[in-house]
């Protein structure tokens, strides 16, 4: 997969890029939100967490803060990521799609290419496909969904060419040609009949016609 740099875990304000393989479609701010604030402290310690790379404890704060803010939607974004670094890809799928779009506005371009890296580790590549099409047609422009989107189109193909071709079935086969078979016997059979009437007819004698 394509990597990156991206404003990945959200705060009261914007933090600087942290690297990871997921990109957050928030708009960089929790409204409302002070930094005294128990779900704001421990969504803070969640980001330390995570930039240590203790994912585990990151995950624990992060849900935690979901717990008093359960609306919060970077803090979903946030849950989606500490899950997707420790590869619970179906949880991260999951947390993905509680996640209202129509709340995200041009942001829904890193929504769908999130979800299309997502599907891409479960390896479902045509939803993988679908997700990164969805991103593209919001950000034409995006240079790492590209790639993304030509590497899973690559892996599809190879994987469909991999399948097994059905084989024919003898019995199927038999039956087939035991139908024509019967068929035949029965369109012989029937011209035979006609062929037979016509010689009858030829045989009879001619009957004399009477004079009224």
């Amino acid at each position: 997969m394509a990597q990156r740099l991206m404003p990945l875990l959200l705060v009261a304000l914007l933090l600087a890029p942290a690297a990871g393989t997921l990109r957050a479609a928030s708009s960089g701010k929790l409204r409302n939100w002070h930094w005294f604030e128990p779900a704001a402290r421990r969504n803070q310690k969640g980001i330390e967490s995570y930039r240590q790379g203790k994912y585990a404890a990151a995950l624990e704060q992060f849900l935690s803060a979901k717990g008093l803010k359960p609306a919060a939607q970077p803090l979903k974004f946030n849950t989606a990521a500490a899950l997707y670094q420790l590869k619970k890809f179906k949880e991260a799928l999951d947390e993905f799609g509680s996640i209202d779009e129509s709340k995200l506005g041009a942001g829904g371009a890193g929504l769908h290419y999130d979800l299309g890296n997502v599907h891409y580790r479960l390896g479902d590549y045509a939803k993988a496909l679908e997700s990164y099409k969805r991103s593209l047609r919001l950000d034409p422009d995006d240079v790492a969904c590209k790639k993304n989107f030509e590497l899973t189109l690559k892996k599809l193909q190879e994987q469909q060419q991999q399948q097994p071709q059905p084989q024919p079935d003898p019995q199927a086969g038999q039956q087939q040609q035991q139908k024509k078979y019967e068929a035949l016997m029965q369109f012989l059979n029937q011209n035979e009949k006609r062929q037979m009437e016509k010689k009858k007819r030829k045989l009879a004698p001619a009957r004399n016609e009477k004079d009224w």
